[in-house]
C-alpha cells in the first residue's frame, strides 16, 4: 500500500498525460496503446459491454446484480432532483407528453468499494458507431428507444403516394388513447376532485394509496394502458420507475405526482400477475371506459364518507390527517357542479366512470411525462 503523499506524486507526474485522467472514449482512443474489443461478449481490450462487465465481476465473486441495483437508485434519484425543472419545461412547450422523449447518458464511476458514483448526465450522449461493438450495443439500443417511443415509420411508397400537408406526421400506435374528446362539466370536475384527494393526504399510508385503484376514471385508465403498451415495446430497456418498490422514492419529489402514485399501486398490485392487470384495461377499453363513451353520472368517482367523518372531526377537535382547505385550493374555483360531486355516491363498486378529460388537457405531474426508462 503506498502513503497518500506517494498517491499525490504519482498523479503530479502523469498530469500531463490526458489518457490517464480521462475515461471519455473519443479521448482514449487517440491513445498509441489502446486496445480495441470487437466482441460485446468478450472481457478484453479497453471497452467492453456492460454485460461483459458483470460476467467479469460475477467469476470474481462480486455480486453484480447489488452494484446495479445502487446504479439504480442513483438513476432515479438524479432524475427526481431535476424533475421540477423539467416537468416546468414539459408543461410551457409540450402540448402532450406522449410526444415528449429524451435520451440521457449516465457517466457512472465505481470506486475501489465497488459503490458507485455518479460522474456527469450527457443530455446529447454519442450515438456515434465506429465499430462492430458500437454498431451492436448502439444500434440495438436506437431500434428499442424508437419502439419505446411508439413511432410507426410509414413505408417508402405510403409517403410517395400521399400529399404533403402541414398537418402530416408520424404517429403512434395509441394514437386512439391520446386524442381526448371533450368532458362533461361533471366528470371533469370528479377527476380533478379524485386527484386533489390523494395529493392532500397530509400522512399518507399504503392503505389509503392503495384506494387510489377502487374506482379508477377514464384518465387514469388512459395511462394505464399507455404504461403497459410502453412498457411491451421496451425491448432490452428497463424501467426503473414506477415499479412495484417505487414508493419509497415519492418521499422525494418536491411535489407529490398523482399519475406516480397511481402507477405505482397498480404496479404494486399486478407485477406478480401482469395478465391479470392486462385482461383488466383490455375489458375496460372495449366497453369504451377510456374515451368516456356511455357515460354513467351515477358511477363518478365521489369522497369517500370517511372524508366527511374526518371533517367533522376537523370542526369538533381542529386535526385531521386531510386539509379540506388544501382541497379546496386545487380545485377550480369555477366548478359549477363540486356541491354535488362532494357528495358520497351510493354506488361505488364499477371500477371507473365513463367520462373523460379535454382534449388540450396534460395529465397532471407525473414523472413518465420526462420518459424516465432506462
Amino acid at each position: 500500500m503506498c502513503s497518500q503523499t506517494e498517491r499525490y506524486s504519482s498523479s503530479m507526474k502523469s498530469l500531463s498525460n490526458k489518457f490517464v485522467h480521462l475515461t471519455n472514449y473519443s479521448v482514449n482512443k487517440k491513445n498509441t496503446e489502446y486496445k480495441s474489443n470487437l466482441d460485446e461478449t468478450a472481457c478484453q481490450g479497453h471497452k467492453w459491454a456492460l454485460k461483459a462487465l458483470w460476467t467479469y465481476l460475477t467469476q470474481k465473486g462480486v455480486n453484480s446484480e447489488a452494484i446495479w441495483e445502487k446504479i439504480k437508485d442513483i438513476v432515479i434519484k438524479t432524475i427526481i432532483a431535476s424533475e421540477p425543472y423539467v416537468n416546468s419545461l414539459v408543461k410551457m412547450y409540450v402540448r402532450r407528453p406522449y410526444c415528449c422523449h429524451e435520451l440521457f447518458g449516465f457517466d457512472i464511476m465505481l470506486d475501489e468499494n465497488l459503490k458507485p458514483w455518479i460522474l456527469e448526465v450527457n443530455i446529447s450522449p454519442s450515438l456515434h458507431s465506429n465499430s462492430p461493438l458500437d454498431v451492436s450495443i448502439k444500434g440495438q439500443m436506437i431500434r428499442d428507444l424508437l419502439n419505446l417511443a411508439g413511432f410507426v415509420l410509414p413505408s417508402t411508397d405510403s409517403v410517395a403516394s400521399r400529399p404533403q400537408t402541414r398537418t402530416d406526421s408520424t404517429c403512434s400506435q395509441g394514437s386512439a388513447l391520446k386524442e381526448k374528446p371533450r368532458p362533461a362539466s361533471e366528470c371533469f370536475t370528479a377527476e380533478k376532485l379524485k386527484k386533489a384527494y390523494y395529493l392532500t393526504q397530509k400522512i399518507p399510508d399504503q392503505d389509503f394509496y392503495s384506494s387510489v385503484l377502487d374506482i379508477l376514471t377514464p384518465d387514469d385508465v388512459r395511462i394505464l394502458v399507455e404504461t403497459e403498451d410502453e412498457y411491451s415495446r421496451r425491448g432490452q430497456f428497463e424501467r426503473v420507475f414506477p415499479t412495484h418498490i417505487s414508493m419509497r422514492y415519492l418521499r422525494f419529489f418536491e411535489q407529490p405526482r398523482y399519475f406516480n402514485i397511481l402507477v405505482t399501486q397498480w404496479e404494486l398490485k399486478y407485477y406478480l400477475n401482469k395478465h391479470k392487470g392486462l385482461e383488466l384495461l383490455k375489458k375496460w377499453c372495449v366497453k369504451g371506459y377510456h374515451v368516456g363513451t356511455g357515460m354513467d353520472l351515477a358511477q363518478m368517482w365521489s369522497l369517500p364518507k370517511s372524508f366527511f367523518l374526518q371533517k367533522s372531526s376537523v370542526q369538533s377537535n381542529g386535526f385531521s390527517k386531510l386539509e379540506p382547505d388544501r382541497l379546496g385550493n386545487l380545485l377550480s374555483p369555477n366548478s359549477g357542479d363540486l356541491v354535488r360531486c362532494l357528495e358520497p355516491s351510493p354506488a361505488q363498486s364499477l371500477p371507473l366512470y365513463k367520462c373523460t378529460v379535454g382534449a388540450d388537457q396534460k395529465p397532471d405531474g407525473c414523472l413518465s411525462d420526462t420518459a424516465l426508462v432506462l
